[in-house]
Parts: structure tokens; sequence; C-alpha cells
């Protein structure tokens, strides 16, 4: 990020009063309490109480009478509960009828499917033909992939709503005839005050019925306008509601290359921006569709009223219009650039919160900051370059008044000079209704491109192919042969590919150095073609660029039975493809040939998917309760001793994607969840890859072998330890085939399965008996989640009895409340905001500004007052040439400063924006994890989705739509005082009732626009969490399930979104009916002449009244949405300022030496660890010290304190007592970014992210590519004999290395498995090159033989490092330095392994459950 930005930031950051803040409450309820409001003592002291769930009632607009509609009265009841007490959400009405979302999208479903069936057939009338010529492709021709019809969304949308939005367009319509033909009525009146002006006797009656038309007319025109938004907006909030659950149905429907082109991330954004624009733009189109008719009229009147001198002015009107139009054009060119970089953003946020502890682990928070700041940036220029000419197109029209009529009186005083007052000052009212009507035209135009950019994103979603149903229900049918031979599933020549495509990289490279970067990649390809070249004359450039890891080959030729009731195990080295042989029996793998079929329900049991819930309903999973069977499941699963810990038992609230598990507890969990569904098949995904022996062994017995006993069991694992268990084995040779037998049959028959046997026979015990470390981890992060654990040695047999876990009466609650204002908005947000867009001027723009919006006030209504002059001659002697000059230099300075004044509100807003951004993204990257453990990615997602397009887009619009219109009202105001002084009388009573019903209003208004926030942010939790369990949902067949969840979550937050909108049009109907009052009281004090002006002052005077009326509709409904948004503003001003926050991330005085550590000397003196003051010590008083380059194996039983280390270590969490020194220095006393960024760890949880292998190892390009390359081949990804011929391999080979640097990896590194990803994370450790390496349970996830080349690999690459490594497998750490052995966070034994195993202890008895004995040890000392 530019340096102006960043000292704009801190100079904000140091002004903003944070004492000021508006009340939040964070993770407690809004209090039940009385307010205390302005007008509170006309009301009755007694305060509503809060309705229970039976007491609601229904939305009651539908059954309210016909007056209580107009008057938007049916709201009363609500309002006044908000005027006395803060409003609860059990305050709104519910939905019923046709205003749920269920309701109205069934409707919208067969709308679509009726404006896409001619599409459709005709995509299938193709498909056949393809086949019937043999060109059909069953990789890129889909029946469910089909091009929509550009326009049919928008047409299945207006038919679903055509009668709402019908009406929108009649109201609307009806309401510009009445503001058209009120200058008839203003023509008629400013005569009748001409023709008592010059002593004709006139009937005063007639001027009074004129006064009391016009003002009629105006109030009735308000209804109409209010109405007409309170229809289009619900219509639009529908739709958003409509197109957010068409694409959550949508994705789960989506084939391998719509998940490709449209990844989670790409939908979140789409759901947080792109529809936000579609509601606001549906709400003004109805504007721009019966935008001819009062222009139509207008010029009919105008003509009949000035002559043909007014074409002039209409010729300009037209041309006008015409360059507004093409402008649009300009705009959805704009707005089309701006997606990319807000999809950019949003998906490195997305990234960043998934990844948030690896990005603390690896200390990436100032990259990650740049470049969220640097795609900020450029995105925040192009919004930017669009506003400018947005609000220039506005400023234009805003002035066109001015200038058609400037030029239409200078030609009708060329042609014809005597026209009366009456007609001049009605032509200029006309021209005032065609302004309001080209004002709101590039408006309307504006959002309608905005909608229609995201209808089209929508669109290219909703046309995406979709997987075939039949594919998999096909396997279900015609299996009475399988019944017959009591088989569960045969696969009989049967082929299964995973299909890939190209990256779609959405990504911008805003900054100059990713620019060059990229330059630096092409003159690498180059050099690489080169090479290609060179090397082609002297081998075979085919076969020598056949490498042995090539992408996974995918299924091939499978042919197997499995019988019912069969144990079988899958295994294979890593990358095999064991994960994919379960997909493929699942039906989540593309089948390309071959027969599948299966005999009774299947379930696949695959990567742990925890819902952010309590256990039990993790565990339940929406199954019908079963005391009995849930109790067997638990013990089964082992999860006794897990629950026993917590402080609520099940009913323990669980972290989104299970954030505060662990491993093994989230693979037991996944575990129980299927056990409880009870499925005749169950595919098992390596779920006992993180859990400890013992664990292991009860879960053989009793789970696998025991509540499963008579299931058909699938297990994928390279824990050859239970093969002996099996059945039968699978096991997959590598290159896409597998062999299939008993144990006995396979060692003979294949000499692969022989050789990874042997390979691991000495080890097969030690593998499950040591991963109880894995489990000990476990209930470490189990007390970090509950923040209230107890530490539990509890060792006792498997058998231990039952224990119920729905009694504790703990605390059972993780994730906190979202923190929610009340009241009002506070003062320092306005403050804070205006200072953030201040830029150099500071404190001084605030005034700049107001100089110019009472400069453009002025000179925009002196120029109509010039006019009045001219017509009757104010100065005598003067010629007209003076009074036309001055008219247009007036005309001229008014488009000046207009344009100014818009362009300033640009500046400011855009500023602001994209300051408060950048400073929530930077506070948010240094808030601590416990922050995030307790935190919906959602509910962050956002902050950083529709608030951040708030303020982008929104903002600047509605700001410009009250500042306008209110110094214009107030000009107006001073004006009719100069003219008519007793009009001051009646000025505190008209201020008196609009700050009356502006302060009732805003009393529930702000309070209902919160609940919608956080009523959305659970829209956004449950959207994101069921995108990313997708496969779990669809493997329970659950997907109703989350759709009836969705469904319910937008029905909430359209319980408050309704309102909110029907809020804004109830104060502005009230509104127009003082504004109505305001305009009869100056048309009767001109009427009865109680001042003596003349005609052309009554002309000037009621040409602007009448269009107060209008303008305090748009001011009202532009004064709300201000404050809506501002409460965007206020949400994010939180997380810019007011998070928690870690330790200091740099102190520039205690920064260690750039050498340090040089030794890797690490010491614990008196270390005491609690991960929250108050809460239970997790370490206690701890001391040992490490030498330079030891190698310390850390093991010791469950809950001992394992992990804990690794958290003091890295000051996840702060010390309560001692120190830990680093080469002599005390790492509390230096910033985090010293500490992390000079240690690595490889996770037992490998992060991978989407782009390539290059981005992983470097996401920051901070090292060259030969220090890349080293990294693979030192790692074991790559063998050294092939890495030149890896690097001369172009990105379009179809035999690309699968670690090539440019090898794609998919969201989540999906298309890697877990071992693979371990491997990864390895070589991204050693292009690290630290001198302190962690290793937590870092080969969980790996076969025997790869285990034994990440030791080979550690042992040679970091033989110079100091390294502490949490045991997963005993017999990996038997001969390093020493053994550190804790025990109930204390240090039990800490010497070599082999004193201490022959010493009693807790280590010599692991020994002797892993059956490690002398002989395993290599040093004997």
């Amino acid at each position: 990020m530019a340096e102006d930005e960043s000292s704009s930031i801190q100079v904000f950051e140091k002004e903003k009063n944070g004492k000021s803040h508006a009340m939040i409450e964070e993770a407690q309820p809004v209090e039940y309490m009385k307010q205390r409001r302005l007008f509170s003592f006309l009301f009755s002291k007694k305060v509503p109480p809060i309705p229970t769930p039976d007491e609601r009632k229904p939305y009651p607009f539908r059954k309210a009478n016909i007056i209580y509609k107009i008057f938007f009265w049916w709201l009363m009841p609500l309002m006044n509960t908000g005027y006395k007490r803060t409003l609860q959400q059990e305050d709104l009405w519910y939905l019923d009828g046709d205003l749920k979302i269920e309701e109205y999208y069934a409707i919208f479903e067969k709308r679509l499917a009726k404006r896409t069936q001619k599409a459709r057939e005709a995509h299938l009338k193709l498909l056949e033909e393809k086949k019937k010529n043999g060109t059909f492709d069953p990789n890129e021709d889909n029946e469910f992939e089909f091009e929509y019809p550009r326009y049919s969304l928008v047409w299945a949308l207006f038919d679903t709503f055509k009668w709402e939005y019908s009406l929108s367009i009649v109201f609307v319509a009806l309401a510009d005839v009445g503001f058209t033909l009120n200058p008839l009525l203003s023509k008629a009146l400013i005569d009748f005050v001409e023709d008592r002006v010059l002593g004709y006797k006139t009937n005063i009656g007639h001027g009074v019925g004129y006064a009391i038309g016009c003002s009629a007319l105006v109030s009735v025109s308000g209804i109409l306008i209010n109405h007409f938004f309170n229809l289009s907006t619900q219509v639009g909030a529908k739709s958003k509601a409509t197109l957010t659950k068409a694409m959550l149905e949508k994705s789960f429907k989506l084939n391998a290359k719509g998940r490709h082109n449209y990844p989670a991330s790409k939908i979140t954004s789409m759901l947080g921006t792109d529809l936000s624009r579609v509601d606001l733009g549906i709400g003004f189109q109805p504007i721009a569709i019966v935008f001819p008719i009062p222009v139509a009229i207008s010029i009919a009147l105008l003509i009949v009223n000035i002559g043909v001198s007014s074409l002039a002015g209409i010729g300009i009107f037209i041309i006008s219009t015409i360059i507004i139009a093409l402008a649009t054009k300009k705009l959805f060119s704009y707005r089309k650039k701006i997606t990319k970089f807000t999809d950019s953003r949003i998906n490195y946020m997305k990234e960043l919160l998934n990844n948030v502890r690896i990005i603390k682990y690896y200390s990436w928070e100032p990259s990650y900051k740049e470049t969220i700041a640097d795609v900020r940036t450029s995105e925040m220029y192009n919004i930017f370059k669009l506003q400018i000419l947005r609000n220039f197109l506005t400023a234009y029209a805003v002035c066109l008044p001015q200038i058609s009529s400037m030029v239409s009186f200078l030609v009708m005083y060329a042609v014809d000079k005597n026209r009366s007052a009456g007609q001049i000052f009605a032509s200029l009212s006309l021209f005032n209704v065609l302004s309001q009507q080209i004002m709101m035209l590039p408006l309307a135009l504006a959002t309608g491109s905005d909608a229609l950019v995201g209808i089209d994103r929508v669109r290219g979603l909703l046309q995406s192919g979709e997987d075939d149903p039949k594919d998999r229900e096909s396997s279900y049918v015609d299996v009475d042969e399988l019944i017959e031979k009591k088989l569960a599933i045969s696969v009989r020549n049967a082929t299964f590919q995973w299909k890939t495509f190209e990256q779609i990289d959405e990504s911008v490279s805003p900054s100059k150095e990713e620019e060059e970067k990229e330059k630096q990649i092409e003159r690498e390809e180059e050099r690489l073609n080169n090479i290609n070249k060179q090397l082609s004359g002297n081998f075979d450039q085919s076969s020598s660029l056949s490498v042995k890891h090539t992408k996974f080959p995918g299924l091939k030729h499978l042919d197997f039975d499995i019988k019912q009731g069969e144990f079988i195990i899958i295994t294979g080295i890593i990358g095999s493809g064991k994960s994919s042989l379960l997909n493929a029996l699942a039906g989540f793998m593309d089948k390309e040939e071959g027969e599948l079929k299966i005999n009774g329900s299947l379930l696949l049991c695959g990567y742990p998917w925890i819902q952010n819930a309590p256990v039990k309903e993790n565990i339940l999973f929406d199954s019908e309760y079963d005391e009995k069977k849930y109790k067997d499941t638990i013990y089964a699963c082992s999860l006794d001793a897990d629950l026993d810990i917590l402080p609520a038992g099940d009913r323990t609230e669980i972290g989104e994607r299970g954030i505060t598990l662990s491993g093994g507890q989230k693979a037991r969990i996944n575990l129980a969840r299927a056990v409880y569904a009870v499925n005749d098949i169950i595919l098992l995904d390596d779920v006992l890859s993180a859990v400890d022996a013992r664990v292991g062994k009860h879960i053989m017995d009793n789970c696998f072998m025991g509540l499963l006993k008579d299931k058909t069991r699938i297990l994928a694992t390279h824990q050859l330890s239970m093969i002996n268990s099996a059945d039968r084995v699978i096991f997959l040779n590598g290159d896409g085939t597998v062999d299939i037998g008993t144990p006995d049959e396979l060692l003979k028959s294949n000499a692969a399965f022989l050789n990874l046997m042997e390979f691991s026979n000495d080890e097969k015990n030690t593998e499950e008996e040591q991963k109880e470390m894995n489990d000990e981890e476990d209930k470490e992060l189990k007390r970090q989640m509950t923040e209230k654990s107890l530490l539990n040695d509890n060792d006792e047999d498997d058998e231990e009895s039952r224990k119920d876990f729905t009694s504790k009466t703990g605390e059972a609650q993780l994730i906190q409340k979202e923190e929610r204002a009340i009241n009002g908005i506070s003062f320092s947000i306005y403050k804070n905001y205006v200072m953030a867009g201040s830029g150099a001027l500071k404190a001084g723009m605030t005034p700049v500004f107001f100089f110019f919006v009472i400069l453009a006030t002025f000179f925009q209504l002196f120029t109509n007052t010039w006019l009045s002059f001219w017509t009757e001659e104010k100065f005598p002697g003067r010629s007209s040439g003076f009074y036309i000059g001055l008219y247009v230099a007036f005309t001229c300075l008014t488009i000046i400063f207009v344009s100014t004044e818009f362009s300033l509100i640009v500046f400011i807003t855009n500023k602001a924006s994209k300051l408060l951004n950048i400073a929530a993204v930077t506070n948010l990257l240094h808030a601590p994890m416990s922050f995030f453990d307790t935190t919906p990615i959602g509910r962050i997602l956002n902050r950083f989705t529709k608030d951040t397009d708030a303020l982008d887009n929104e903002i600047s619009q509605q700001l410009r739509l009250f500042i306008y219109p209110t110094a214009n009202v107030c000009g107006v105001l001073i004006l009719c005082i100069i003219y008519l002084p007793w009009f001051a009388i009646a000025v505190p009573f008209l201020v008196a009732l609009f700050i009356g019903f502006a302060n009732f209003y805003q009393a529930s208004s702000r309070e209902i626009k919160r609940l919608e926030a956080l009523a959305r942010s659970f829209v956004y939790n449950n959207f994101n969490e069921t995108l990313g369990g997708m496969t779990t949902i669809k493997s329970f067949k659950a997907e109703s399930r989350f759709l009836i969840k969705n469904n319910l979550y937008i029905n909430r937050m359209n319980e408050a979104y309704f309102i909110s909108l029907s809020n804004q049009r109830w104060l502005g109907i009230h509104l127009d009916l003082v504004a109505s009052a305001f305009a009869l009281i100056i048309a009767l004090l001109s009427v009865t002449r109680q001042f003596q002006i003349s005609a052309a002052s009554v002309g000037l005077l009621v040409s602007y009244v009448m269009q107060i009326a209008g303008q305090l509709s748009l001011l009202i409904r532009a004064m709300t949405q201000v404050e809506n948004e501002m409460n965007s503003v206020e949400r994010l001003d939180y997380y810019a300022f007011h998070l928690p926050s870690e330790a200091p991330f740099d102190i520039p005085e205690t920064a260690p030496p750039p050498t340090w550590p040089q030794h890797g000397v690490v010491e614990f003196k008196n270390v005491s660890l609690a991960y929250r003051p108050g809460l239970p010590l997790v370490l206690n008083n701890i001391s040992f010290s490490v030498k330079a380059g030891e190698k310390i194996g850390i093991c010791g039983r469950t809950g001992a304190g394992k992990s804990s280390i690794m958290t003091a270590l890295y000051r996840l969490a702060e010390l309560a007592n001692g120190e830990i020194n680093i080469d002599g220095i005390n790492i509390a006393k230096i910033g985090l970014n010293s500490l992390r960024s000079k240690l690595s760890i490889i996770p037992q949880d490998p992060v991978l992210f989407r782009g390539n292998i290059r981005k992983n190892l470097d996401p920051f390009n901070k090292h060259n590519d030969d220090e890349l390359w080293g990294a693979l081949r030192r790692s074991g990804l790559i063998e050294e004999s092939e890495l030149s011929k890896v690097k001369c391999q172009a990105l379009t080979d179809p035999q690309l290395h699968k670690f090539h640097l440019d090898q794609v990896v998919e969201d989540d590194g999906s298309n890697f498995s877990l071992g693979e990803k371990q491997l990864i994370a390895l070589a991204r450790a050693v292009v690290r090159n630290s001198k302190i390496l962690i290793l937590d349970e870092a080969t969980s996830s790996v076969d025997y033989e790869t285990d034994a080349k990440i030791q080979k690999t550690i042992v040679q690459e970091f033989s110079s490092c100091t390294i502490l490594c949490i045991a997963h497998r005993l017999k990996t750490i038997v001969d390093y330095d020493r053994i550190l052995v804790l025990d109930k966070g204390q240090v039990q034994q800490f010497n070599t392994p082999w004193v201490l195993f022959n010493k009693e202890g807790i280590f010599q008895k692991m020994c002797e459950r892993s059956k490690i004995t002398a002989l395993d040890f290599n040093r004997k000392s």
C-alpha cells in the first residue's frame, strides 16, 4: 500500500475519539430497558414486554384497512414499542403466505423453466445430433449446461413479481403525471396574483381553490411516490432472497466444471455484493420505465406555454438524455471491471479467514495486508472513476433545467418578448419537472447497469453444468443379481476419472512488483522453451518428459465384487487414489465406462466437516434421537473422554469448521455421525489417521467389528497394522489399477504390496499406539475451545462405564453473539468517517465542502431569482444585455459549483471507504486466535462484502441525494422568508413537525436495520458453512434440510428488511403532508397578498415550493438510507479500531539482530500458560532447556500439554508466568513478527491455497524458482534424477508433474491427498529455512515409506536446526537427542530416549505398549 495511505490510516487512528464510539454490547444480549426519547413525555410510561414465540403476530399489511395501508399506520404498534424501548427480533412480525421465500421461489422456478425451455430444447436437440454423428463428448457436453437467454433471469423475476412491480410502475407514472400537471395550477395561481396586482377584480375563492388544488396534488403525488418505492423495493428484497436461494440450490447440483468455475469464494462474493446491487437496482427501474410519460407531457405543455422557443431547450434536453444513456454503457463496463477486483479481494479475505492460523505461524500478516491493500486500492480507483462519471452526469442533469430554460428564454426573448410571468415560471416549473426526471435517470440507469451485471453473473452460475442425478441413481437399480449373490457392491470394467480444467485466473495484479514478477515468469517460460528445443535434438521429448509423478491417472478397468457384511481395507502409497476409489463408489467421481451396482444404502464418511453447532447436533445430524443408540455410538467411537472434559458435555458448541478441535476429535465426531446414521454400506476415508493407538484399537473392536459388524465396511487407510483384521484388501498400484484379495493372496501376487508390508512390518503396532500423542493434543485444543476445561489425565481402560453427558450444566456456548450498537449512530462514527475521507485537508475538509455546498445552492436558486428580476425589470435603466449576461454567468457558475460539490462527496466517501476497509483488514490480521475461534467466518465476511459494498457504492449516492435536496430546501425556506416575512412564524412549527416525525421514525428504524444486519450474518454464515460441507451434506442426502434452514434464515432477515423498507415510506408520506402544508401556506399568503410582492416573485416561490414535496420524499429516503449505511460504517469502524489485538507485531526498540537466532537454544523458565486470564493452567511452572541443534521429541499422555508448548512458543496465548528465551532473548520482549518469522512449523492439518504449487511454497514471491525447485527435490516430491526434465515441462504438457511449480491447486488443495499436502507443507518449511522447526504430528496421514522419507529429509535438511517434534509414532523419535515427557502440564521426564527407556516411568510404559524393544534404539546412551 502506498505510504500516504498508511500515514492517513495512522493519522485517522490517532485522531479518532474511541470513547465516543456507540454503545457496543459484545457477547451480550441487548438490554430490555426503557429508552428516553425527545418526545417520551407524550407517551405512557408502560414499557411493552418482549413477546414470546407464541405471542408473535403475522405481518399485518394484508389485513390492515385501506386508510392504514395508504398512510402506513399498520406500522404504528411496532413503532410505538420501538420508541419506548430497544426493539428485539421477537418484536418483529413473522412472515406468512406469499411473503415467505418458499412461496415466491416456487413461482420463480416455474417461470425460469418456462423462459429457458426453448434454449433447453435446442440444447438437447444438439446433443442428440452429436450422439448420432459420433461427436458427443461426455466431458464437454452436459445435459444441464446450456446458455440461458441473456435476459431470461430478468423476465423470470418480473413474471414472479409482476403484479407488485406493475403496480409500482403505475404509482410512479401517476405521481409523475401529478407533478407534471401541477404547473398548470401554479400558472393559474400566478395569473390570478398578476390580475390582482394589476387591479382586476377577482374572486378570492378562485385563488384559494388554486392554492388548495396545488397542495392537494402535491400530497397525492407524494403518497403515490412513497407507495411506488415501497412496492419496488419490496420486489428488490424478494428478488435478492430468491436469487440467494437459487444460488444455494444450484451449488448442490454443480458438476466438476461448475465447481471449478464457481468456487465457494466467488459464490460468496456474488452473495455479498452482486445481489445487493440487484436489490437496489430493481427498486429504481420503474423510474426509467415511465420516464417518457412525464417528459412527453412536459414537452407538450412547454410548447403550449412559450411556443416554439421551448424547442431549443427541449433539444438540449433530448441530446443530454442521449449522452446520459450512452454514458451508461461506460458505467456498465466500469462495473464489470470493478467486479473482478472485488472478487479478488473477497477471495483473499476468504483465504485469510480459512487459513488464519497458518498465516500467524508464518508471520504473513504484512504480506497479506499489502496484497489486499493493493487490490483494494485498484478496486477503489476504478470505483472512483465510475462514481465521478456518475456524479458528473447527475450534476449535469441537476443543472439541465437552468441550461434548457436559459436557452429557451433567450430564444423566446429574441422571438417574442411579451410573455407573462405565469407562462415563464410555469415553464420553469416544467423544466424543473424535466430536471427531476433526468436527475433520476442516471441513478436508475446506473443502478440498473449494476444490477444487470449482478444478474448476469448469477445467470452464469445457474446455467452451469450439473451432476446428472441419474448417474448415481443408476447404481441402485437392477440389483436383483446382487441380492441373489448377497453382494453389497459390484464393479464391472469401470473406469473413473476426475475432470480437470484450466485454471481460471480472475485475480488481479495491480502492483508493479507483481507485474514485474509476471514478466519474469514469461521470460522463464521462454527460457524453458529454448531448453526444450535444445533437448529435442538429444533425446525423444515425449519419452524423456514422461516423469514418474504426473497427475492422478484416474481408476481404470476396475472389476471386483464386495460381499454383504465384508470388512474391506483399501491401501496404497500416498496419492495412489484411496480417497478417489471411495468417491467413485459413492458416486462423486465421474464414471466414464463400465458398471457400478450397489445393493443397499451407502454413506461416505470422508474429510471431517464439522458444523458450528453442539457436539450432539453434529452427531445426530437431524436423525431421530435414540438414547441407547446414541450412547453406544459415543462409546464405540471413543468420544467418552472427550465429552467428559467438556463443561456442557455433548451440548458444548463446536467452533465453525471444527476450528477449535484437533484432527482426532474432528475425525471421531465425523465417524460418530456416520455410525449413528445406520447405513448398509459405510465408506470410511482414513478416519483413524489422527487417533492414538488405544483409541484406534477401541474403535476397531467396538465400532468396526462391534456396532458395524453386520454392515459392509470399506476403510481406506495407510495404517497397515489393521490389515489382518480385514476380510480382504484392495491395493492401489498407483497407475489407476487395483488388486483385490486377502492379505496373504496379495503378499504372494503383488510385489508392491509385499514391499509396503515389509517396510512397515516393524512399525505396524507403533503407528497406532503412538497416535495417543495426537489425542492428547486434541484435548489441549478442546480446552482452548471451551475456555473452561478441566485437566483430565484419566487413563482408564476402554471399557469404562458409559456416561451421561447430557446432564452436565456447564457453559455450552462458544460462538459469541455479534456485537450490536444501540440507540443512535454515535457522532464519533460520522466524525471518524469524514476524517478518514478528508485526505490532506483533515478537519479543514468539512468547511471547504460546506462552502461549496452553499455556493452551489446560492447560485442555483439565485439564477432563477435573477430570471424573476429580468421578467419584472427589477433595475430600471438596465439593458436586457445586463440581465442576460448575468443570467448566463449564474447558470455557468451553478454548473461549476454543483459539479464540485458532487465530486467532493465522491472523493470523501471513496477515500474513507478505502481507508476503513484496509484498517479493518489490518486490525483483523492482528486479532488473537480466540477471536477467530469464537466468530463465524460468515459474520466476518459480512463486514467485508455487504458492509464494504455499502461504503463503496451506496453511501456516496445516498449522501448526494440527501445533501443536495437538504441544501435546496433550506435555500427555498430562506428565499420564502425574504419575500414573505410572515412565513417565518410557520417555520418553527413545520420544523418541529419534521423533527417529531423523524425522531419517532428513527427510534425504531435504526434498530430494525441493525436487526436486519445481524440476521443477514446468519444467512451468510449458513451459506458459507453449507458450501464448505457440500460433500458431507450430499453423502447424508441432507440437501433439503440445509435448504430449509437457509429459507428460515432468509425469512428471518426479511422480517426486519421488509419493515425497514415500509418504515421509510411511513416517514416519507408524513413529511410529504408537512411539505404540502408548507406549500399551502405559501400559496395562500401569495393569493391573499399579505405582502406586496410581484407576480414574478410569486411565480419564483411557487415553482420552488411545489418542488419541495418531491424533494422531501427523496431527501427522507436518502436520509434514512444514509443512517442505514452508516450502520455499515459503524460495523467496519468496530473492526478497524475496536477489535481485541495480539501483542505488538513489531517492537523496533527490542528487535533482535537479523541473524537471530544463530544457534537455536530454547529455554523455558517457570512457564505457566492459560489460554485466557482466569482459566485453568495448561502449562504449570515448567522449566527445561534445549541446546543448539538438538532434536527433541515431545510426548505424554492425553491432556499432558504438548500442544501448549507450541502455543507458548508462537505466543498464540501469552504466558501467565515465567519466560521463554531463544538464544538468550526473552521472546515476550520482542514483536510477534520478529519471533514467528524465525520459526517454522509443519502442522498436523496442512493448509494449501488455491492457485499453484509456487504460490503455496512462496505466496509473496520472496524466493526465486531455483530455491523452490530445490525445496521440492529436498522434500522428496520430485526425484533428483527427474528435476531437470520437470523444469523443462510446459504448463500445457499433458504429462505435467504433479508437483510442478505451475501445477494447479484447487480450493483447499482438494486435488491433493492429505499425505501429499503434508509433503508440500514440508517443502514450505524447507523454503523458509528457519533455525527452529516444530513438527506437530506432521506425518499422521502418510504411509510408512513416506514417513521414513520425511524423517530422512528432516535429518538431512535440518541437521543444524533445533527440532521440537510432537510425537505421533514413537519409533520416529527414539533416535532423537532427548525426549520431553509431559503430564498434567508439567515436565515429568527429560533425558535421552535410551535412559528413559531403561528407567521406570511414563515413557517406558509407552514403549511397552508400542512393543518397542532395545533393538529399536540406534543410540544407546
